[in-house]
């Protein structure tokens, strides 16, 4: 049954996903793939040495309970991080890019 729902609900996403594409001009096209491919790389390294650091330092500073205790609470926990950061860092260059070329 959660298999059925997470299946249709990404079949839904891609599909408004391809029409959202289909519909933008250029400049946008442009703006959002340089925005996702810089932005998003660089939130994904940001993100990607917090995380190490943190591992690094586990003994010293553990983790907060929120974040869960088990291996597949803090692979969640980490797994979202990252998203959180390339999702800023996309944000952030796509700002910058339009702000360049308008």
């Amino acid at each position: 049954g959660v298999l059925a729902v997470l299946v249709i609900g990404l079949a839904a996403i891609l599909w408004v996903s391809f029409r959202w594409w289909g519909r933008l001009d250029e400049a946008a096209r442009e703006a959002h793939k340089w925005a996702w491919w810089w932005g998003g790389s660089g939130g994904m390294a940001v993100g990607g040495v917090l995380l190490v650091a943190m591992a690094l330092q586990a003994d010293d500073a553990p983790l907060p309970a929120k974040l869960g205790t088990s291996p597949a609470d803090l692979f969640a926990a980490g797994i979202m991080t990252i998203i959180l950061f390339q999702l800023a860092g996309y944000l952030l260059a796509w700002a910058g890019w339009w702000l360049r070329h308008r």
